[in-house]
């Protein structure tokens, strides 16, 4: 018996459906157990749709795929491919088989939609093209990518690296160190609390509210940024763009003392500052090793800085 036969708990295909002008629509539900070690890694690769994988305390792996295609002809072409290996990793891709006697059918008229129930520990590795990709209440870390889909990432740990063309990044809930990149999009986080946050976009704004990590490093080529954060003690917050303006809020206790640094065309850090250079600097509080905040505007750029309680 093979193992992606012992992983086959059962598998019911309900029969498509269709109306008229209606596109016909295939589901199917898999149900996968560990063939002996537990599932510890997904990795999953769908160009075709979306993608969304919620931990659940079960150690079995739900998937439920839903195709979509204007006729049964072009709905038998969509494929996914499962391949559960021994090591507890899983493989998950999808494809449209070409067809030279079928006749043509836009992209946007075919579908694959996947929707997965996985045990939290495990490690997701995830990429879609225009399609959502979701990742809520999963522990184990991983790597997400998209071309234009949009990214939501809510109430996982570890360590979770996110990267997009020109898909909308939006991660809340996390507990682990986050490393998101994109080209032209926004990133919106919210209750970040890892070790290390690290933020990047070329054009699009990022946002950040409720920040507790004790090393955020935050950048734009084109694009304003915002942050809300809490000083830590030996903290380093670092902000940056070259054509975007700056507001950054820091929540700090009355023992944690601050140094400020920053520099653009109009300054403002809500004290008295020293000039150094191109710099203007700020002190706040005494004693304690210092969180040092450093914010890096060019450009006809205007940066704003607070404490608040």
């Amino acid at each position: 018996m093979t193992a992606v036969t012992r992983a086959l708990l059962f598998v019911c295909l309900l029969a498509p459906t269709a109306y008229a002008d209606e596109p016909v629509v295939e589901k199917s539900r898999l149900d996968l157990v560990p063939p002996g070690k537990a599932f510890k890694q997904l990795s999953i690769d769908n160009p075709l749709g979306n993608v969304r994988i919620e931990g659940h305390d079960s150690s079995s792996i739900v998937i439920i795929t839903q195709k979509r295609a204007p006729d049964e002809e072009a709905i038998d072409r969509l494929r996914v491919s499962l391949v559960p290996d021994p090591d507890g990793t899983v493989r998950l891709t999808t494809h449209a088989d070409p067809s030279s006697e079928s006749r043509p059918v836009k992209r946007s008229a075919v579908a694959i939609d996947i929707v997965i129930k996985a045990p939290r520990s495990a490690r997701i590795d995830a990429a879609v093209g225009s399609g959502k990709l979701e990742v809520l209440k999963m522990d184990g870390g991983g790597e997400l990518e998209s071309a234009s889909g949009a990214i939501v990432v809510q109430s996982v740990g570890g360590e979770f690296y996110t990267h997009s063309v020109s898909g909308k990044m939006t991660i809340s809930e996390a507990f682990g160190s986050v490393d998101a990149a994109t080209i032209s999009s926004d990133v919106e986080l919210d209750s970040i609390s890892g070790q290390k946050l690290v933020a990047s976009a070329n054009q699009g704004k990022i946002a950040g509210r409720r920040v507790r990590a004790r090393d955020i490093e935050l950048t734009t080529t084109s694009g304003n940024i915002s942050l809300e954060a809490e000083a830590m003690v030996r903290g380093r917050i670092v902000v940056s763009s070259l054509r975007g303006d700056l507001d950054v809020k820091v929540r700090r206790s009355a023992q944690l003392a601050m140094v400020v640094r920053a520099r653009g065309t109009k300054v403002d850090l809500g004290s008295q500052t020293v000039t150094r250079g191109k710099w203007q600097e700020a002190t706040f509080g005494s004693g304690g090793e210092a969180t040092l905040v450093e914010l890096r505007a060019t450009q006809s750029s205007l940066v704003k800085f607070a404490v608040i309680q």
